[in-house]
């Protein structure tokens, strides 16, 4: 027979603080049953259970028992019940927490909303204590308070679901936010209000406060801002200053909010002597060189700050990872002066126990390993992890990486170095899109493969087949060929230019051709390059035999361009190579140059002997976070060499061009500097002596009558000169992606031939000899500017640019719109 307890009720205002108590009839416990539970685990139950099987219950333990239960924060209702001589205890359990959902939240997202609520116990999966509610809901108040929300209203709904759980939904109502009307800085002597307010990033407002939202209070805006009121203080001497209190207020009707600080500036010191204590490692002179003040100077603090970071560093290349630099002042009230000791404590040098990585789910371990300066067992400095992740960061296949070097437990000369990458797709489906008024729609495609099946080399398949270009390209390059760092580049291809597509006089250049080139290193930063390549080609004219630039090279080469308009030719070519790179990264980097120079020839005898020069900058300067400025220069020349008519100048098909992406952008492909000279002979009348009946024959008028006419399609030149800046920010909607780059840019360039000489035609009549333009001039630059946006996608790099030519020269085609796939940016 079940007999329920006749103090239950009693028991249960114990629970709740009652201090009457009626005594029951103690027994003795043989079993216990639990009823009512459905989340809580029958094992976990008994051991909030403060009672055990053979125990004996009784007036004292019935309060004790319901509240540490109630204690846990799980149970809504505990009864306890009498069976014989067993215990039932009935149980009814808080719900869980299903989903928590905000509704209306603008200025501060959810998540951060539920972070702040995790300390609180408020958490998804986790019980729901009804009563909380009220604190939760302050809690939430106090979050948008400190954003200046203080008209905010909040309210809840908890919703009942199946199996205990509910939902608790919030419906906020932000309104909008108490703007400052007012900052009081009190106490102020040395500097006025308004060159103190200048450091902070809180205002009153101005005309870009409904971008930047400055004048709308923020309790750590407000933190931040007085610390930089302090360093303001500290860095010009007054190293006594001090925040003495801040006020905030808000009006009744919650719209402003007025700050006051209250401060006090002290005297300005004076530095009366520097010294360096401890164990120095490095000499007194190296270390004073790491700090940028002197005695007689200004007190700084940040100065001090500064030097404590370099010598740091300074240390930290010597292997003592975890050094302490601290700076400790001792002023000199009377006298105004403070003596500065800068305590030094390197601790043991460090060594690496293991490099270990992660997140390189398609590389292997040994091409990241090789691109480390540290070996396992080795000397640990900081200036090499550095150096690591750059290296590393520069791969092409590497998107982002982060070293940590956390000490290994129980030692204090020991490191395990973990580096940590993001991996970017290293496939490239190649494809290129152009679009001008003039020649419309262009298109290119091609495949290649920088980290083929994680080992760190390039495959590249290029199979093109566009309006331009008809290519078969397979290329190879293992930038370790060898342990010591020599890479190795091959390279066979076959390719069918068509030259009218391309903006270029002539019908096509079909090659075939093959190349094989040796990275050779010289420093961390730069490496020679030797290469040999063999190419042999035939160039058709496709009826462009009035062209006076062709008429010229056919000459030379000893061919009549009339009879014989196609051209053949091969010649093996030698290249040495130099490069300096101190890019942070691989792909979009943000500071460092990149130099390089090349020299390209053919070997005597060749059809052809001729040489070509090329030297290319490129120079980012970080200004901030996102934000970076890059200059880039490129200067070319080419000319012949050796004996012959033939080997005066460049070949024809051997020069340079300019206009486009990669150049001058704004302008057409290909069309910048010199262009078809079209030269055709007249005729007229009939030849003396013939009869008048006779049909008459047309005769060929002398040279100084031909037609000069100046077409729209470029010959190139031998010499090349091409410039740029670029302004780098951070792209809108795409904050901190690094696979996104915008910029700002202004091209300039020019293309001009040394060789050409314009008065090789004066015995031309005069309207057509002033027709023809001197091509040799070096001072027609084209400038032009722009907006570029730039995207490495999972199926390659996409991007396009907005342009307009700022200065042009007669006669030029110009573009404002060019979209690329598969570019190297």
């Amino acid at each position: 027979m079940k007999i329920p307890f006749k103090r239950l009720s009693l028991a249960v205002l114990l629970a709740l603080g009652a201090t009457r108590v009626l005594a029951i009839e103690p027994f003795v416990v043989q079993d216990i049953e639990v009823r009512g539970l459905q989340r809580v685990e029958l094992g976990t139950f008994f051991t909030y259970l403060p009672l055990r099987v053979g125990e004996t219950i009784d007036d004292t333990r019935v309060p004790q028992i319901i509240r540490t239960l109630y204690k846990q924060g799980s149970f809504e209702s505990v009864k306890l019940e009498r069976d014989g001589n067993k215990l039932v205890v009935v149980i009814e359990e808080r719900p869980t927490i299903s989903t928590i959902v905000f509704d209306g939240n603008k200025q501060i997202k959810t998540e951060q909303l539920l972070e702040g609520l995790k300390p609180m116990g408020f958490a998804k999966g986790e019980v729901l204590n009804p009563s909380m509610l009220a604190q939760i809901v302050q809690e939430l108040e106090q979050q948008y308070f400190s954003h200046g929300k203080y008209s905010v209203r909040i309210t809840h709904k908890v919703v009942k679901l199946p199996r205990n759980r509910v939902d608790v939904r919030f419906k906020v109502v932000e309104g909008d936010a108490a703007v400052i009307g007012a900052i009081n800085i009190v106490g102020n002597q040395v500097f006025s209000d308004e060159e103190l307010l200048k450091q902070f990033e809180l205002t009153t407002g101005g005309w870009f406060s409904f971008f930047t939202d400055d004048n709308q209070y923020a309790k750590e805006k407000l933190s931040g801002d007085l610390e930089k009121l302090r360093s303001y203080y500290m860095d010009r001497g007054y190293l006594k200053f001090q925040v003495s209190s801040t006020q905030v207020a808000i009006s009744p009707d919650r719209q402003q909010i007025y700050i006051t600080i209250n401060i006090n500036e002290g005297e300005q010191y004076k530095i009366k002597d520097i010294k360096f204590v401890g164990d120095l490692i490095v000499t007194e002179e190296q270390l004073r060189q790491m700090l940028p003040a002197k005695s007689g100077d200004i007190y700084s603090a940040a100065a001090f700050t500064f030097a404590e970071t370099n010598i740091s560093k300074l240390l930290g290349l010597y292997g003592y990872a975890f050094a302490n630099v601290t700076t400790a002042p001792t002023p000199d009230d009377q006298n105004k002066e403070v003596d500065v000791t800068l305590m030094i404590q390197p601790g043991k040098r460090t060594y690496v126990r293991r490099i270990s990585f992660s997140g390189n789910e398609t590389t292997n371990d040994h091409v990241l390993r090789r691109e480390m300066r540290m070996m396992e067992s080795g000397p640990f400095s900081t200036d090499l992890v550095d150096r690591s992740k750059t290296l590393l960061e520069r791969q092409p296949f590497i998107e982002e990486v982060t070293i940590e070097t956390p000490k290994v437990e129980g030692t204090d000369d020991q490191v395990d170095v973990d580096v940590k990458v993001k991996e970017r797709n290293a496939g490239t489906f190649n494809a290129g899109f152009g679009y001008s008024d003039f020649y419309g729609l262009q298109f290119t495609a091609g495949i290649s493969h920088e980290n083929f099946l994680g080992s760190g080399n390039k495959v590249a398949f290029n199979l093109s087949n566009s309006k331009a270009i008809k290519s078969y390209d397979v290329s190879f390059t293992d930038p370790y060929f060898t342990v010591d760092g020599v890479s190795l580049g091959t390279r066979v291809y076959f390719r069918e230019t068509d030259y009218g597509e391309l903006n270029l006089v002539g019908q096509a250049l079909d090659s075939v051709g093959t190349k094989v080139t040796l990275g050779i290193p010289y420093s961390e930063v730069s490496r020679f390059s030797i290469g040999v390549g063999f190419q042999d080609s035939t160039f058709q004219t496709g009826g462009a035999t009035s062209v006076l630039q062709l008429q010229e090279f056919f000459q030379r080469a000893d061919q009549d361009i009339s009879v014989e308009p196609d051209f053949d030719y091969s010649y093996l070519t030698l290249e040495l190579g130099w490069l300096r790179n101190t890019l942070n990264r691989g792909i979009f980097p943000d500071r460092g140059t990149s130099q390089s120079f090349s020299v390209e020839a053919s070997v005597p005898n060749s059809d052809f002997q001729f040489y070509k020069a090329q030297y290319d900058l490129q120079h980012y300067i970080q200004i901030t976070d996102g934000w970076s400025f890059l200059v880039r220069g490129n200067l070319a020349y080419g000319d012949g060499y050796g004996d012959g008519v033939e080997n005066y100048k460049l070949p024809y098909f051997e020069n340079f061009y300019a206009g486009g992406q990669g150049t001058v952008r704004g302008f057409e492909r290909n069309t910048i500097g010199p262009r078809e000279i079209i030269r055709t002979s007249r005729t007229s009348g009939t030849p003396p002596g013939t009869d008048p009946g006779d049909i008459g024959v047309p005769v060929v008028l002398p040279p100084e009558f031909d037609r000069i006419q100046v077409g729209t399609r470029g010959v190139g030149g031998n010499a090349r000169a091409l410039a740029g800046m670029e302004l780098i920010f951070p792209t809108p909607f795409a904050d901190g992606n690094r696979s996104v780059r915008t910029s700002l840019f202004v091209d300039a360039g020019h293309l001009w031939d040394t060789e050409f000489d314009r008065t090789h035609y004066s015995f031309l009549q005069t309207d057509d000899y002033e027709a023809i333009p001197d091509y040799s001039d070096s001072s027609q630059f084209r400038v032009s500017y722009g907006l570029a946006l730039q995207w490495l996608s999972p199926m390659g790099p996409i991007g396009f640019h907005f342009s307009r030519a700022l200065r042009k020269e007669d006669g030029d085609n110009t573009e404002n719109f060019g979209f690329t796939i598969g570019r190297t940016f």
